[in-house]
């Protein structure tokens, strides 16, 4: 593994303690009360957690075809997270997850149902990459042409090259680098709409000003 695989690496490896910063952030803001998002809010730092440790040593494997999937999975926790700001009373909508209603069946503010789809282009209003990125992660969930291009290589005079192993040999080292960006960033924008819950959570008076505020623009 080259050098700048190492270095992303690290810089990832350094957001597992930053979890548990964030959990314990949240936890105790408001004088430690405890809310129906903030079970959402642990159950999706917890997933990001295992997803962060997988995807890290699967990239270390250059094992790629199973890291790239995580990258969407983390992007499925930013989704559902955002859902949360997307409706009129959040810890409702925590509940109805945690009953196992799909999100795609619960309705915002505005009554239209939050399907995958519909959450992208949502998020992707403040961040445009999301689509980009949730769209090009999605091929990996499915057998797709991603697939054929990871296991079959072109030469010349019409000749393949064919391989069956649990190792990459034709992905890009650029395209590593990619990958370990795309879950960084994927994670940030996760703490961010975290930490935004648990600064609402700790200042209740000036949220609801600033919910206010919104509602009448």
């Amino acid at each position: 593994m080259s050098g700048n695989h190492e270095e992303a690496l690290a810089r990832l490896s350094s957001y597992r303690e930053k979890h548990f910063d964030l959990a314990k952030y949240v936890i105790e803001a408001y004088g430690g009360a405890l809310y129906p998002l903030d079970l959402l809010i642990v159950a999706s730092l917890n997933r990001s957690l295992c997803l962060l440790k997988g995807f890290i040593a699967l990239i270390e494997a250059r094992n790629f075809l199973a890291a790239a999937p995580l990258v969407r999975l983390q992007i499925d926790n930013c989704l559902r997270v955002s859902a949360g700001t997307l409706v009129d009373d959040p810890h409702e909508f925590a509940l109805k997850v945690f009953e196992g209603v799909p999100v795609k069946q619960i309705k915002d503010r505005r009554g239209r149902k939050m399907t995958d789809n519909y959450l992208v282009k949502e998020l992707s209003r403040a961040y445009p990459w999301v689509e980009k990125v949730y769209m090009e992660t999605s091929g990996y969930i499915h057998l797709s042409e991603k697939h054929f291009y990871n296991a079959i290589q072109a030469e010349e005079h019409h000749h393949l090259n064919m391989k069956i192993t649990d190792e990459d040999a034709y992905i890009p080292d650029g395209v590593y680098i990619e990958a370990i960006e795309a879950f960084k960033a994927a994670t940030d924008l996760l703490f961010e709409y975290i930490y935004g819950w648990g600064f609402t959570k700790d200042n209740p008076e000036d949220a609801a000003k600033e919910l206010a505020r919104r509602r009448a623009d």
